[in-house]
Parts: C-alpha cells; sequence; structure tokens
C-alpha cells in the first residue's frame, strides 16, 4: 500500500486519466468500469486506513486527558498497519516509561509518608502553583486542603505564600493555637535548578519561649532582689563616711548593713541551691531517719518564733515512720514550710503537722495552717522562683520568694510530690508524699 500521499495523488491521476483516454479514443467499456472499480477500491482502502488513524489518534487524545485528570496511565492497543503499529508501540513504550517513574514517585511518596509519621512536626510540600503535594497528620490539623489560599489561619497562609514567592531558605516565627512555632522553607528545585515547589517544616520552640520567658522574669526578679540590699547598705555606708556621728548612729547603721548583707547572704545561697538541685549537683547523704523526731526537731528551731505571735504548732503522728533521705536537706524544707505557715498566719493560731501513709504504704505529710490563703490565681505560680502572692509583706517579713522553690527542688530531689490547697482567709494546706522506704 502507498506509503506517501504523493504516491497515492500520481496513481490517483494516472487511473483518472487513463479511463477518459479510453473513453475518449478507445471506447473500450470494459477497460472503463475496470478503472473506475480499481479507482473505488483505492479510496475505500484510503477511507478506512484514515478512519483507523483518526480513532487511533482519538484514543491517544483520551488517555492523555485520563493521564492529566485523574493521574491513572492507560495502554493503547496497537494499530497493526505499518506505521500505525509502530505509532502504537512507541506510545505504550512511553506509558510504560511513565508507570516506572510513577511507581518510583509513589515509592518516594511513601518514604516520606513513613517518615513524617514518625516526625510529630507539621510538614508540608507545596508546589510551584500553591498546591499542597504532601502534608503529614500533625499539619492536617491546621488544614487538610489541597489550596493554600483557602488556609483558614490567615498567620499560616501568610507564612506559606511567603515562602513560595521568595523561593529561598527562610526561617519565620508564628503563633499558633497557643504555642509558638519557626516555619524553616526550603525550595525544591529540579536538575534544572528551576524551582518546582518548596517544603515547610514547622519547629514547636513553646518551650524556649517559655523558658526565655522565665529567664528574663529571673534575671529582672534578682536584679530587683539584689539591688534592695545594695542600695541599702551603700546608703549606709556613705552616710557613715560623710560626717561623724554618735556611738548610737554607728550602732544603728551598722546594724543595718549586717542585716543586710546576711540577707544578700542568704539570697545568694538560695540562688545557689536552687541552681545545683536543678543541674543535678547535689549529692544526697540518705539515711534512716526518723521523720517524727525531724519534725520534733523543726518545731523547736521555729517555737520561740511562733511564740511570739502565740501560735501553736501540734504535731499528729500514729505511727513512728521512717524514711531513708538526707536529714539536713528535709530539715531545710520542713522549716521553710513552718516559717510560711507562721508569717501567714495571724495570732493566736494554729498550725498543725500530721505525718502518715496512704493506702499504697507512700508517705505523707501535711502543714496546714489557717492564715490568710493563697488566692487561686496565684496557685499555679507559688513554686515559681521570687513569686510571692503579697510582694509586700513578704519584702517586709524578709522573705526573698526562693522559700517554695527550695522546697520543691528538696521534695523532687527525693523522688517525691507535692500539692497545695487553698482559700482565703481560711488557710493553707501543703501535702508532701515520699515513696515508701524499705
Amino acid at each position: 500500500m502507498f506509503k506517501q500521499r504523493h504516491q497515492w495523488l500520481f496513481v490517483n491521476a494516472f487511473l483518472f486519466f487513463a479511463a477518459l483516454w479510453n473513453l475518449a479514443f478507445w471506447n473500450l467499456a470494459e477497460l472503463t468500469i475496470a478503472v473506475v472499480f480499481i479507482l473505488f477500491l483505492m479510496n475505500f482502502s484510503i477511507q478506512r486506513r484514515s478512519r483507523l488513524y483518526l480513532k487511533q489518534l482519538q484514543m491517544y487524545e483520551e488517555g492523555a486527558a485520563k493521564i492529566i485528570k485523574t493521574e491513572e496511565l492507560s495502554f493503547i492497543p496497537p494499530l497493526v498497519a505499518d506505521d500505525g503499529e509502530l505509532m502504537g508501540i512507541e506510545f505504550n513504550k512511553l506509558m510504560r516509561v511513565l508507570q516506572k517513574q510513577h511507581t518510583i514517585n509513589q515509592s518516594n511518596h511513601q518514604i516520606i509518608r513513613s517518615v513524617s509519621r514518625v516526625i510529630e512536626t507539621p510538614l508540608v510540600i507545596i508546589n510551584s502553583s500553591g498546591r499542597v503535594d504532601y502534608a503529614n497528620d500533625s499539619f492536617k490539623m491546621w488544614h487538610s486542603g489541597k489550596d493554600i489560599r483557602k488556609v483558614r489561619s490567615r498567620t499560616l497562609r501568610r507564612v506559606l505564600q511567603d515562602a513560595l514567592l521568595r523561593e529561598v531558605p527562610r526561617r519565620q516565627e508564628l503563633n499558633m493555637h497557643k504555642k509558638y512555632y519557626i516555619a524553616a522553607s526550603n525550595p525544591i528545585q529540579d536538575e534544572d535548578k528551576n524551582i518546582i515547589g518548596i517544603v515547610v517544616l514547622f519547629h514547636d520552640i513553646t518551650e524556649l519561649k517559655t523558658y526565655q520567658n522565665l529567664q528574663r522574669e529571673f534575671f529582672g526578679n534578682a536584679s530587683h532582689e539584689l539591688k534592695t540590699p545594695i542600695s541599702a547598705i551603700k546608703g549606709c555606708t556613705e552616710i557613715l563616711l560623710s560626717d561623724e556621728h554618735d556611738q548610737a548612729t554607728y550602732t544603728e547603721f551598722l546594724t543595718i548593713i549586717q542585716e543586710e548583707n546576711l540577707r544578700l547572704e542568704r539570697l545568694v545561697q538560695d540562688l545557689l541551691l536552687i541552681n545545683r538541685y536543678e543541674n543535678h549537683q547535689i549529692e544526697l547523704r540518705k539515711e534512716l531517719t526518723l521523720l517524727n523526731r525531724l519534725l520534733t526537731d523543726s518545731i523547736m528551731q521555729v517555737l520561740n518564733f511562733a511564740n511570739l505571735k502565740k501560735q501553736k504548732i501540734h504535731l499528729e503522728a500514729v505511727e513512728h515512720i521512717y524514711f531513708h533521705g538526707d536529714y539536713t536537706m528535709l530539715q531545710q524544707c520542713f522549716l521553710n514550710l513552718l516559717t510560711n505557715a507562721i508569717h501567714y498566719s495571724g495570732e493566736n493560731s494554729k498550725i498543725t503537722i500530721k505525718l502518715g501513709k496512704d493506702p499504697k504504704g507512700n508517705i505523707l505529710l501535711t502543714f496546714k495552717d489557717n492564715g490568710v490563703g493563697i488566692p487561686a490565681k496565684d496557685l499555679p505560680h507559688i513554686f515559681e522562683r521570687f513569686y510571692r502572692v503579697d510582694k509586700a509583706r513578704s519584702r517586709h517579713s524578709g522573705g526573698s520568694g526562693l522559700g517554695l522553690p527550695i522546697v520543691l527542688s528538696i521534695v523532687e530531689a527525693h523522688k517525691g510530690s507535692i500539692e497545695v490547697e487553698s482559700k482565703l482567709d481560711q488557710g493553707t494546706t501543703f501535702t508532701i508524699t515520699l515513696p515508701n522506704s524499705p
């Protein structure tokens, strides 16, 4: 069969003129009919071939449209006719190449999914048109759609769009759902260095932010606490050096200097102690300690202070309880709680200490007073460094706001826990739970 169009036209024209020549000069009817029949067969064959080609091309077009729409590959039966067969085979070869690449891509996506499931950090991959190619479960909690323009959070949408437009590695901070994140975006390039999308990873820095805020607050409070005694010492020293004074004045100002120096010394010691606890730099000298005796010794040390306010301290213990712990540290813990109870309780009040065990055998110690109590809004903060419920009263009583943080550090160093219950004008109860000693 003719493989070129001009060949078919040449043969068609030759037969047509042959038919005309025959009619003009020979007038052979049989020859004319034969020529006309040959022309009919040739045109019918050409038309049939054309329809097959058009049908095959339509199948190619439909297959390509299906790939674009559903990303599903389609194999087309080859046209078994000369070049058409070759054309169909080449199309299917292309499909096999695409199928192989598609399988590789699916495998890569599966690897990404498997890895991202382990990563709790939100992760998203966006192509150059702003469509989400992949997002892990953590990111889908923020946005489960395919278009970043439909992200509900304006902050998140602005971060994603900005990262896509800039097409350079970028780090941005954002606040989402009461948490702080660093959005680290990096462009994705093809083999020709063309930007085809970005990958954005959201690092949770909430704890770091909290630590920074606490650190900032700590330095501010520490500076203020140190400034007060230093200013007092400086002022008294300047007055004493400015002129001659009588002995009573010298005694008065030197006493102030001594008191403020002791206050400064206690503050520095407490700060160093808390730092050593938090960094596990203190080695507990554990020994078998009778807690009944330890509590009695602690009460005796603050008894004079309590007597000045006509307060009564009562110890309730139904049995002797021993505990493997550091005697000195535990005594400091109990003294801090007793001192607080005395400070914040009125005259003729009662402070009760109970020693016992819970049903699981853990040791329970409760320190209960009927003093001024602690407001509910302050309860979550009382174990923070330098935190005071009543700042004016604490400073007047010489407190630094480090007593309860030290108590917490000592209890936790002994693998225990502490809880507090309080109501205004009804008193406060601290409950320490210590693990049962063998």
